[in-house]
């Protein structure tokens, strides 16, 4: 195969120079300007788990590249149909087809050329696979003398599907599969160094929780400092900072200007979490009773005793709703002295994804208006304006479609503010102000480029005119509610796009501000009854009932980074919903129908093969 290899290598690269290069290499394997975000080593490490190429800038390199990838490739063929025991690159290509929804028919065809193995070899290999992410759910649920008495996080999602049947009979008919699915989430090892292992197990968990029936709450616990204060501030203003510098002008240089950041509080590390996925798991209903099966299946899967999993601290991350019928079911139980069935062991905390999509649900709602009113000034008439049909905003289908627009909303309410600043600078801001109607300039075809000291003040102006509390206060005192009513959604929108960024940044710090003003917002908003009761609870355990290192244990567990990057955070709910949407939307729907039995086995546990 070695004679083979240099034969058509060499044939492809025979005269090869720099003209022909660019003349005949297609058009679109011409990467030209590769992903800055990707790092070489990130490169060739994607390249060596069959991922992805290496895209190189230099055309003779990609040139030769993908000659030395077409020549081992056809060997591997040649070595395949010879002995189909030569088969590591069919293999790999049969279950990457099978996970990207190739048909059998197409798979058939592949597996003649030679390119990839047959579809029963494939569902055998998943078999296997799903063998050894089994035992691998067991090794990292399993407890060592020498590590801290505390579980790996396990992060739950509920998930309906339908079994459709076109031809319907008895015994056989459509029907909706009921159940659960999620993973285990193992924090990394700098993390439980930097940890009193004497804070991380149940008795001192226990310890906590008792004193709260002594613990006179004080609302301090949950008001937000005065740094905390100050700190929203310079939230506010890199948001003024970042549309400016999108849309309007950018400094001439960044020292000494607002950045488009806030300062860090908190920041996780972005260390590639360790991620197994749990069986896919029935579930009953979403009730107690549901919540109850999840969990002696939880308990099935790691292989552990009753006394060994029920008398350990075990964390779970969840959405409100399985955290109320925990709640439930562990009401129903007590009081019994049994660790199995009064699950004190068990402590679940929300999901940061969830919290922040109902409460911009709520708050967007309540911005929204009247649509059908051509005299409502709600948020509505801002997306008209933008082009976006405002029917179609708040759905829940699409959370991040929503947050997205209320994104748009806020930043072009932030560029005409910013507008209104700069051109009433010759002005009285006062005069300027109180117009019933105002024309501004039109915007720049590209932001143009002004002083440092130009781009704080009209920031500071921004923000002192529009954006603080004083503002707001001002606001009320006139007559027409219009400016207050702009004035209030600009500071809640603001959370709402606080919230998102600092998930994104791994900053769980600015997180939980944020959490700590929508605390008393969820008191008054529609629809947020259960938060208002919840969302204080967590923040309470996190900033002082906990032990510190506990605290800190959950705190950094909110939020991971999948690829290992900083500045690509998600928190672990959000992860769920995305493999969720791979196991409902794709694999249920490939072509090859509804097997519950073939997602349990196969498909849930293998899906990070992806």
């Amino acid at each position: 195969m070695q004679f083979l290899y240099s034969v058509i290598r060499g044939s492809l690269e025979n005269h090869l120079d720099r003209a022909e290069v660019v003349v005949k290499t297609p058009a679109g394997d011409l990467e030209t300007d590769p992903d800055p975000q990707v790092e070489d080593d990130e490169e060739h490490l994607l390249e060596g788990e069959g991922i992805t190429y290496i895209k190189e800038k230099d055309h003779l390199k990609l040139a030769a590249h993908r000659a030395h990838c077409v020549a081992i490739t056809t060997c591997s063929m040649i070595s395949f149909v010879r002995n189909r025991r030569h088969n590591s690159l069919q293999l790999q290509n049969s279950i990457r087809f099978l996970a990207c929804g190739v048909s059998e028919r197409m798979n058939e065809y592949l597996h003649f050329l030679g390119l990839t193995s047959s579809r029963q070899t494939a569902i055998s290999a998943l078999r296997s696979l799903s063998s050894h992410a089994a035992e691998s759910v067991k090794s990292i649920m399993a407890i060592s003398p020498s590590g801290p008495a505390i579980g790996p996080f396990i992060c739950l999602d509920n998930l309906d599907m339908e079994e459709k049947v076109h031809m319907s009979s008895v015994g056989h008919r459509s029907m909706t599969f009921h159940g659960a699915w999620g993973y285990i989430h193992l924090p990394h090892k700098s993390l439980l160094k930097s940890l009193d292992p004497s804070e991380l197990n149940l008795s001192a968990y226990q310890k906590a929780v008792n004193q709260l029936s002594t613990t006179v709450i004080d609302p301090q616990l949950l008001m937000p400092s005065n740094s905390d204060f100050n700190h929203y501030e310079l939230v506010m203003k890199s948001q003024i900072a970042h549309a400016m510098n999108q849309y309007l002008e950018t400094p001439s240089h960044w020292d000494g200007a607002f950045p488009l950041d806030p300062p860090t509080i908190e920041q996780i590390s972005c260390d590639k979490p360790t991620i197994v996925m749990l069986k896919l798991m029935e579930e009953s209903d979403n009730s107690a009773e549901g919540i109850g099966q999840v969990l002696e299946a939880i308990w099935g899967q790691t292989g552990l005793e009753p006394d060994q999993f029920f008398t350990r601290l075990q964390p779970m991350d969840a959405d409100l709703g399985t955290c109320q019928n925990f709640n439930s079911l562990r009401d129903i139980r007590h009081p019994s002295e049994n660790p199995e069935n009064n699950l004190n062991n068990v402590v679940f905390q929300l999901g940061a994804s969830h919290t922040l999509w109902n409460i911009a649900q709520a708050i967007f709602t309540a911005h929204f208006g009247d649509s059908s009113n051509e005299e409502d000034l709600g948020a509505w008439r801002s997306l008209s304006s933008l082009g976006i049909p405002p029917e179609k905003v708040i759905q829940k289908k699409d959370y991040t479609a929503m947050v997205q627009h209320m994104e748009k909303v806020h930043e072009a309410t932030l560029v005409h503010c910013l507008r209104l600043v700069i051109q009433s600078e010759a002005e009285d801001d006062d005069r300027l102000l109180n117009k019933s109607t105002v024309e501004v300039n039109p915007l720049p075809i590209e932001p143009q480029q002004i002083t440092v000291d130009e781009w704080n003040m009209r920031i500071n102006k921004c923000y002192d005119r529009f954006c603080s509390p004083e503002s707001r206060r001002r606001a009320t005192v006139s007559e027409s509610p219009k400016l207050h009513n702009v004035l209030v959604r600009l500071h809640e929108f603001s959370t709402v796009i606080e919230s998102n960024r600092a998930m994104k940044a791994g900053d769980i710090g600015r997180l939980i501000n944020v959490w700590k003003i929508w605390l008393f917002m969820t008191q008054s908003l529609k629809g947020l009854t259960h938060y208002s009761s919840y969302l204080p609870r967590l923040i309470i355990s996190l900033n002082s009932i906990l032990p510190s290192s506990l605290s800190k244990l959950m705190r950094h567990s909110l939020l991971v980074s999948p690829s290992g990057r900083p500045g690509h955070f998600v928190a672990k709910d959000f992860l769920l919903e995305t493999q969720n949407y791979w196991l409902k939307y794709f694999y249920n729907r490939g072509g090859i129908g509804t097997d519950v039995q073939r997602l349990k086995e196969l498909f849930s546990l293998n899906l990070p093969l992806r």
